[in-house]
């Protein structure tokens, strides 16, 4: 069984105490990721290594010792075979984020074709299979949408299960390595040190702290960056609905209700969000977006919010969109620079206690 991790530095849930995602506890089928104190917590005897969080987390903060995503792919093309198979090599087709499968279409040779076949028989399939399948139309429609002329074809490939070199029994054993033998010692240790019933419970350290702070894209924005650079730029940029795409937004910002409390930007966790050092703007670059909604959940005036549509030319031309210019002054009370609008030059923070002493002396 595969060892499962959590990096909490990663996870939005650690990074913003108001984010409400649930992306793992959803996918997982055995239902063991739950929410403890804001941060999702499992009990490794339950897991059962299916990677479905792994797919499912929009910042990669899951991990299976003795499987990458990435890796996988490259080995996949690297060996030139056709069939995607949950029985060579990958723990559940499920373990593929969207981002993943459309950059492994877009970089094999042609049609992918994911083995369906063991699909009937597998205990975890009431949940992941529905998953696979929306993962699947999504990355066809997307194909489609960017003019690539490959799709993914998802049905039983019994006949060809040769093609993805799946050894029997005889012709494993004839081929182990000491390098397998280790592997295999590995594995064996990590199955006994998840033989627990208790919650893995997960906290913030030092150490995490900094890894916290810094901004990056997963790895799986980067490959499929990589990979978009592989097809032709699209006749038409199509403009499509916020919800066709599961890994990326636009967003809009309401200049009358925000308050350039900086907060979306800080808390961004790919920097997708950003400013300058005096706050003189809100830039977003959707490219970067993961769509974790971290932004929003700590949006206290709900100025920050989805555009309906969302336009390929976000990640076929990724650029950074201005959302919101502000007028910059020094506080007359405290001289930090803040957003002015309108009236008295006095800062938001210094306004509210100048009315706070105002009532306390009785003359509100």
């Amino acid at each position: 069984m595969s060892l499962l991790s959590l990096n909490i530095s990663s996870c939005v849930r650690v990074s913003n105490k108001l984010s409400t995602c649930e992306e793992c506890v959803k996918a997982c089928p055995v239902q063991t990721i739950q929410i403890y104190d804001n941060t999702p917590s499992f009990i490794p005897n339950d897991c059962v290594g299916c990677g479905g969080c792994l797919g499912a987390c929009p910042s990669s903060a899951y991990s299976l010792d003795d499987f990458s995503p990435i890796n996988y792919i490259f080995d996949f093309l690297e060996s030139k075979k056709e069939i995607v198979s949950c029985k060579d090599k990958l723990p559940c087709i499920a373990a593929l984020s969207v981002e993943e499968m459309l950059s492994f279409s877009i970089l094999n040779s042609g049609d992918l074709l994911f083995d369906k076949s063991f699909c009937s028989e597998c205990s975890i399939a009431q949940t992941n299979l529905s998953i696979i399948e929306e993962r699947i139309e999504e990355v066809n429609f997307l194909l489609e949408a960017m003019e690539v002329d490959k799709k993914i074809i998802f049905e039983s490939f019994d006949e060809k299960k040769s093609n993805n070199d799946i050894l029997n029994r005889r012709e494993m054993l004839s081929k182990i390595s000491i390098n397998d033998a280790i592997k295999m010692k590995q594995k064996f240790a990590n199955e006994v040190n998840s033989q627990d019933e208790e919650i893995k419970l997960h906290k913030v350290e030092t150490k995490d702290i900094k890894n916290i702070l810094h901004k990056d894209v997963p790895q799986k924005r980067k490959l499929l960056a990589m990979a978009l650079k592989k097809i032709d730029k699209p006749t038409q940029l199509h403009i499509l609905d916020i919800n066709d795409i599961s890994f990326s937004s636009q967003k809009k910002i309401d200049p009358d209700t925000c308050t350039n409390c900086q907060m979306c930007y800080r808390i961004c966790p790919t920097g997708a969000l950003s400013s300058n050092n005096y706050g003189e703007f809100i830039n977003f670059d959707a490219f970067n977006c993961i769509k974790c909604r971290s932004c929003h959940d700590v949006c206290e005036p709900n100025a920050l919010t989805l555009k309906d549509t969302f336009s390929l030319a976000q990640i076929i031309e990724p650029k950074k969109d201005m959302l919101l210019e502000f007028n910059i002054k020094r506080c007359n009370e405290c001289g930090m620079p803040f957003a002015y609008k309108s009236g008295e030059i006095i800062c938001t923070r210094c306004k509210i206690e100048e009315d706070e002493a105002l009532s306390l002396w009785g003359i509100n």
